[in-house]
């Protein structure tokens, strides 16, 4: 599980995606966008108690995970019960 510092150096300016149908950049100023099925989205980012926490059209209040990461894949959960979210971080790909 990574801490604060380790979030902000690894997640911070990359993208968050599953490949082919979404992304996130988390953006140096606290901005996330978005895209899915071809459609943008913004939000807002922060680093709170060693926790990733995002706000997203889907979820307008604060939702904060927990982060793991193995080389380029990262895995997010909410809580300890909850289910866990599976993705891959990589150089952020500015869209035309």
């Amino acid at each position: 599980m990574l801490g604060g510092k380790q979030i902000r150096a690894r997640v911070v300016g990359q993208d968050i995606t599953d490949g082919s149908h979404w992304s996130m950049y988390l953006r140096p100023d606290g901005a996330l966008v978005g895209s899915e099925s071809g459609s943008s989205w913004t939000g807002n980012w922060k680093i709170r108690n060693d926790k990733l926490c995002m706000t997203m059209p889907s979820s307008p209040s604060l939702v904060c995970n927990e982060v793991w990461m193995s080389g380029a894949y990262i895995r997010m959960r909410a809580n300890k019960d909850g289910e866990t979210f599976d993705a891959r971080v990589m150089a952020h790909q500015a869209k035309q």
